[in-house]
């Protein structure tokens, strides 16, 4: 979806700046979904078959973009692509070493978080250069931001029901430790939803954030 995006907006880029990060970007996630692909593939090596809801959540998106204006497109890509940092930063930002996992899973999720911090900033350069920014660009990012959260939601719901049916059965207490995940210890929601609500400040600023970034970034490095 945002591949498809980028492309339809590369046209109106002229030999701008962003035109060069339109085609890097394009190249960086045309390789993220080749390694999401093979990921997935993987889990249905392992017996856990994820084909029919990727292939429904497929079809929802492709219905959605067949509405909308590349204006819309390019929100619906922005504020996405906006949720998923504010979830990465937040993971990084949090006490996300003491929780158990395989090595190659936590090098996995932790490549996955950087890459996204790395790149999050372009869309939002994009639509900003054709179409501008203000007021009624923050409303329009609100109302869309409404909507692909529920969409990203939709999807987290499905998958996770999805292989939990397939790997075993829910444990009692389960969602109570999830829920405490999310908001107390590592706090990985909270810290994402006060990333996701900041962006609606007239002086939110990817670019502001850089330095913090990279610093995030940087200390990571040596999980993957």
């Amino acid at each position: 979806m945002l591949i498809r995006a980028i492309r339809k907006a590369q046209p109106m880029l002229g030999g701008s700046e962003l035109a060069n990060d339109a085609k890097a970007f394009i190249g960086q996630e045309a390789i993220h979904t080749r390694e999401h692909r093979a990921f997935n593939n993987r889990l249905i090596e392992i017996g856990l078959d994820v084909k029919a809801t990727l292939d429904e959540m497929e079809q929802d998106i492709k219905e959605i973009e067949a509405t909308k204006s590349l204006q819309e497109h390019l929100a619906i890509v922005v504020t996405g692509e906006h949720i998923i940092y504010s979830f990465t930063r937040a993971l990084l930002a949090s006490s996300h070493h003491h929780i158990e996992q395989h090595e190659a899973v936590r090098a996995l999720f932790i490549w996955h978080a950087l890459e996204e911090m790395e790149h999050q900033s372009v869309c939002d350069d994009i639509y900003k250069h054709l179409y501008g920014k203000g007021t009624e660009h923050r409303l329009l990012y609100f109302r869309t931001l409404t909507n692909t959260g529920n969409l990203l939601g939709r999807i987290v719901v499905k998958l996770m029901r999805s292989l939990l049916a397939q790997s075993r059965e829910p444990r009692k207490g389960e969602l109570r430790e999830f829920i405490s995940w999310l908001v107390r210890t590592p706090g990985i929601g909270t810290i994402a939803t006060k990333e996701i609500l900041g962006f609606f400040s007239p002086r939110f600023n990817h670019w502001s954030r850089l330095e913090e970034d990279q610093k995030l970034i940087a200390a990571h490095l040596k999980f993957v």
